[in-house]
Parts: structure tokens; sequence; C-alpha cells
């Protein structure tokens, strides 16, 4: 009788960039979590790096670089065929994706007989056109549905397979931990960044379309005509970063909006904070505004965000984008509300990683 062990299956995970944003979070916080779970999560990207290399490669993590769609749709497939031939432990291959277009991608494990399941990050697109062409592919080869919230499960996969109930909702959990409320943390902070006198209002996200940067701008200018002692904290960079920066040169906002880049102390930066805003074109349920949430941060969020982000009804308010008076007018309000811990909201909604098992539970059950 052999005494070998049975190896624990390995997952292979599409889509880490090299930006540590909303999936990147989560996947980081996927491997925490599996750590005392039967499986093991590897990563290919098609960057040139990946956020939180270094966290994941201790965690005994394997991570695979292809080629960029944009350098040739055949040398990805090429590159990537090639790993999947190599190491036929990867039953499965994990996408973690915001449109359809990453069926281009999918191709390769589904010609090789892989198990495909897909995970919705998005409730919308730049442009909808090639996702719509691709969502029936992406569907046909998709074994396992998965998205963070209703509103991007219709928008990935149709309301047909939504209606089926087949896709398995995940909420996008947070460490409350890090993120509650604490006066020494935010006093502390706003010394460091010479804040202490001022509004702050912040926003965390990439400076690309998506994000409307230049709507941002208009809402924190609208503010500050306002209240002249009111600074924006901006954290994320992108490719729109050069037109926003021309853009607050253009309002004369240079010495109030402080471009940040990426930082890795965002739960300070929130504690700092006065109010947080995310004006976005589009989201899924954006993980930002549930850690935003955590830190007891009135949030002010674009009426295209779906109502599900809304945790703690109290803090949140969804406005239009074309009316950055509103905006303004709403913020200045909320000056007024007293700030306090809201670990026990966030926790009792079911968005803290420790009530999280269940669901790592269902989605490995879904994948494997």
């Amino acid at each position: 009788m052999s005494s070998e062990k049975t190896p624990i299956p390995r997952v292979l995970v599409y889509g880490m960039s090299d930006n540590p944003g909303g999936i990147e979070t989560y996947l980081l916080n996927l491997v925490r979590q599996s750590e005392n779970c039967p499986v093991a999560w590897d990563f290919v990207t098609d960057f040139p790096e990946i956020a939180y290399k270094e966290e994941l490669k201790k965690s005994g993590c394997r991570i695979f670089y292809i080629p960029a769609k944009s350098k040739g749709l055949l040398k990805q497939w090429s590159a990537f065929a090639a790993i999947l031939r190599k190491h036929p432990e990867y039953k499965t291959v994990y996408f973690n994706i915001l449109n359809a277009g990453a069926a281009f991608t999918m191709a390769v494990p589904w010609i090789l007989r892989r198990k495909i399941a897909v995970h919705s990050h998005n409730g919308s697109a730049d442009s909808t056109r090639l996702h719509d062409l691709c969502r029936p592919f992406l569907n046909h080869m998709a074994k396992a549905f998965a998205a963070c919230s209703a509103q991007a499960g219709t928008f990935m996969f149709g309301r047909k397979i939504m209606e089926k109930k087949e896709v398995l909702l995940v909420p996008n959990a947070i460490d409350s931990d890090k993120y509650d409320y604490n006066r020494q943390v935010r006093a502390k902070m706003r010394r460091l960044l010479e804040v202490e006198e001022k509004l702050v209002l912040c926003h965390v996200g990439r400076i690309v379309y998506q994000k409307n940067p230049k709507g941002l701008i208009d809402i924190f200018a609208s503010c500050h005509q306002q209240e002249k002692n009111s600074v924006l904290l901006w954290a994320g960079t992108g490719d729109m970063e050069e037109e926003a920066t021309a853009y607050v040169r253009e309002k004369g906002l240079e010495d109030s909006v402080r471009f940040l880049g990426v930082r890795k102390d965002i739960p300070a930066l929130m504690q700092a904070a006065d109010a947080f805003l995310l004006p976005s074109i589009y989201e899924g349920l954006p993980i930002v505004a549930v850690e935003a949430q955590a830190a007891g941060l009135p949030c002010f969020l674009s009426d295209t965000i779906s109502e599900e982000t809304k945790i703690i009804d109290s803090l949140v308010k969804f406005l239009p984008l074309q009316e950055p008076e509103t905006w303004s007018r709403e913020i200045l309000k909320s000056r007024e509300e007293k700030r306090i811990s809201r670990k026990k909201e966030i926790t009792d909604a079911g968005y803290d990683l420790n009530h999280q098992q269940r669901n790592l539970e269902k989605l490995l059950q879904k994948i494997l």
C-alpha cells in the first residue's frame, strides 16, 4: 500500500496586472485565506510585472509570464499553450476579468481541454462592442461562473445565465481590522501629510477613463471654490495621468491636488481623509468603496455604480456625474457627521475576510 500523499490541486489564475487594484487585492486575499485549504494558487499574467509579487512568492505561488495580446495573439497563444502542456497538473484555469475580450486568451486552455472558471469584476466597459461579440464564446467555453455583484454577473454573462442562478456571487471582502477608524492613526497621518486643518478628500484608483479623472477634478474644483482650505489626495497611476495633471493646472488647483502614485498605506490615507470620492463611469462592486466604508468615511459615488456597493446606508450617497455642484454641496454637508467605528456593520454584512470562508468553499466547489 502506497504511503504517498495525494498532491493538492493547483489552480492557474489569470487576471493579475502590475497595478494593486481591486482584482489584485481580491486575489491576494484569496491566497491569504487559502493557507489551510486543499488548493494551491499559481498565476499567469500578460503584464511585464505583477502586483504583490513578493508576498505571492513567499506564499508558494508560481508566477508565469506570457506576452500581451498587443504583442501578437499567436505569440500569446504559443506561450500559454507551452505552460499548460508543461504543467498538466493545471486542470482548471481561473479567469478574473473585466470584460469578455479575455475570451481570446481563454481559447488556449479550452482547446487543451482544461476547465475554465470565469469571475467577473466589472459592471460595464469603455466600449461594449468587442465585449458583446466575445460574450457567446466566453459563455460556451466557461464551465463555472462567478461575479463580485449581480450587476457584474449580468454584464459579463448575460441575463439568461444569471436567471438560471448559475453565477456564484462573491462579495469583495476586506480585512476590516486594517481599516477600522482609529483617531491616533488619523492624527498622525494628517500631521505627516501637513493637512491637520484642511478638509481632506480622498480618491483611490487608476487614472484611466473608467475612473473619470476629469469629472473628479471638476467635483473637487466645485468644493474648493466654496472651501479654499481643502485638498484632494489622489492615490493611483494610469494612462490619463498627464492629461489629469494638465487639467488640474488648467483649473489652478496644482497646490491643492496631490498625486500620490501607487501607495501601500491606503488604510492610513483613508483614516486621514474626511470624505471618499468615486465618480466612476462604471464599476462592478468596487472593493475600494468597501474599504472606505470600513474606515467610516462618508462615500460619494456616481449613480452608475451598483446599489449593492452601499453596505452602510448612512455613509453612502449616489450622485449624478453631470452635477459637480450637487457633489460639492453633499460633501461639504458631510463634515457635520461624527466618525465612528464601522467594523460590526462590515462584518455583519459579510464583507470581512474572517467571514469569507464559506464563500471560499463554495468557490472551490465551483472551480475544481
